[in-house]
C-alpha cells in the first residue's frame, strides 16, 4: 500500500508559503497517531503547501516517490474489487450502469481513464436519502477508483463527483461514510463474502483504560453497510475486516466534513496571532512537519479528549 500514490503528481508538496501550515495541525496529528492509515498521511502533504479543505479520509504514510518516468507500458493485475461482480441495490439496472462507467471524472487533476476499462463495481441507493456509485478504471497500466453521489433515485446526469481518483491496490478494500449527520451510512467495498466491523471512537473505560468496541455490519446486497455514529474526530473511527486473516484495514473515505469537527480557518493566518494561545497548549511550531504538541509527556488520548484538544486548536488558529 506505500506505492500507491507513486506518480500521483497532485500529492508533491508544493513550496509552503508560511501561512497554510496552520490547516495542517489535526492532519499532523492524525498522521502520527494513526500511521497505518494512508490518507492522512497524504493529506498532511497535500496540507503543508496548499491549505485544502479538511476533507476527510484515512491513509498510510507514502513512501519517498520515485523520479518522475515515462507512461507504463505493463498492465498490473486487476485487483479484487475490480474482478468483483456489481453489488448493490442497483446491480441490475444496466442502464445506470452503463451510464455511471461513461460519466466523467470531473477532478481537473483526474487521469484520463483508459477507453473500455471504465465499470461500476458498486451502485446502490443507501440508508439517508443518498444514491452511491463507485466506478473503477485504468490508467497507464494502474487501476484507480472514484465515487460518485447523489439523492436517492437520481440519474446518472444528477450524481455527482465525490471523492477518488485513487489508485486501487490488488487487495484493496474501501470504506465510504456520510458524515453529514449524527449517523450516516457505512459501506465497505472489496472481495466477495466480505464482513466488517466497525468502531465510531476509542474511549475511556472507567478502569481509566482505552478501549475501542467494534459493532459488526450488516450484510446488504453482498456488502457490509449499516448506519452508524459519525466518528468525533477526522480520523478516530476504525472499519476492521473479520473475513480474513489479513491485517490491512479498509481505507475510510468522507465526501465531506461533519458540522460537528472542529471548524478551522479557510484563510490565511498569521502565525504571530495564534502561537502564543497553541504554546498554551504545549504546543510549538516546527514548519516542517506543520504545527505539532511536544507529546513526550503526554498521556495516550481518548477519541473524545483528542476532539476536544483539536478544537482548541481550532479556536487558537481562528485567532490568527
Amino acid at each position: 500500500m506505500d506505492q500507491r500514490l507513486d506518480g500521483s503528481p497532485a500529492f508533491a508538496p508544493p513550496a509552503d508559503d508560511g501561512h497554510t501550515v496552520a490547516r495542517t495541525v489535526a492532519v499532523d496529528r492524525l498522521r502520527r497517531r494513526s500511521a497505518g492509515n494512508w490518507t492522512a498521511g497524504a493529506l498532511a502533504v497535500v496540507l503543508l503547501g496548499t491549505g485544502a479543505s479538511l476533507a476527510g479520509c484515512s491513509v498510510t504514510e507514502p513512501a519517498a516517490a520515485p523520479a518522475p518516468a515515462g507512461p507504463s507500458t505493463s498492465v498490473a493485475p486487476s485487483p479484487e474489487l475490480v474482478e468483483a461482480p456489481v453489488r448493490g441495490s442497483l446491480a441490475d439496472d444496466q442502464d445506470f450502469l452503463a451510464a455511471m462507467a461513461d460519466a466523467p471524472w470531473t477532478d481537473p487533476d483526474a487521469p484520463e481513464p483508459e477507453p473500455g476499462t471504465e465499470r461500476v463495481v458498486y451502485a446502490a441507493d443507501v440508508p439517508g436519502g443518498h444514491r452511491w456509485a463507485v466506478v473503477v478504471a485504468r490508467h497507464e497500466g494502474r487501476w484507480f477508483w472514484t465515487w460518485f453521489t447523489g439523492p436517492r433515485g437520481a440519474e446518472p446526469a444528477e450524481m455527482t463527483y465525490a471523492a477518488g481518483w485513487i489508485p486501487l491496490g490488488p487487495r484493496e478494500r474501501l470504506a465510504l461514510m456520510d458524515v453529514s449527520a449524527t449517523t450516516g451510512p457505512l459501506v465497505v467495498l472489496g472481495e466477495p463474502g466480505l464482513e466488517a466491523e466497525y468502531s465510531p471512537s476509542l474511549d475511556r473505560a472507567p478502569s481509566e483504560e482505552l478501549v475501542r468496541d467494534f459493532d459488526p455490519l450488516p450484510m446488504v446486497d453482498g456488502v457490509p453497510l449499516g448506519v452508524v455514529p459519525i466518528p468525533v474526530t477526522l480520523g478516530s473511527g476504525e472499519v476492521q475486516i473479520t473475513s480474513s486473516e489479513e491485517q490491512q484495514q479498509p481505507l475510510l473515505t468522507f465526501p465531506g466534513e461533519s458540522p460537528s469537527w472542529p471548524a478551522y480557518p479557510t484563510r490565511p493566518v498569521d502565525s504571530g496571532l495564534f502561537t502564543p494561545c497553541l504554546e498554551r497548549l504545549g504546543l510549538t511550531e516546527e514548519f516542517e512537519y506543520g504545527l505539532r504538541s511536544d507529546e513526550a509527556g503526554r498521556p495516550p488520548m481518548s477519541s473524545a479528549e483528542e476532539a476536544a484538544l483539536e478544537h482548541q486548536i481550532a479556536a487558537c488558529l481562528r485567532t490568527g
